[in-house]
């Protein structure tokens, strides 16, 4: 996969549980949320509302963040640090 993808606009589908994104290249891209979000660990079962609130405020960096190696683990981590 190109790791250099330009994403235009993106944004979260509830119908779906998913991220849409436009990637500029006449395509877009479509990440299940519910999978994503299957391969995370959690401390307490709760943390996942990290994870929704930052699919449905900032889709991109979610989007983002799904597509690098341990990026969600890394993300619900580094707020479990902070609260």
């Amino acid at each position: 996969m190109n790791n250099n993808l330009d994403f235009q606009f993106g944004m979260y589908e509830s119908a779906t549980d998913s991220i849409i994104i436009n990637t500029g290249e006449n395509a877009i891209l479509v990440i299940c949320c519910k999978e994503c979000n299957s391969s995370v660990i959690f401390d307490d079962p709760n943390d996942i509302v990290y994870l929704y609130r930052l699919a449905e405020e900032t889709p991109l960096l979610y989007a983002k963040l799904a597509l690098k190696e341990n990026g969600l683990q890394d993300y619900v981590d580094a707020m479990n640090e902070f609260n």
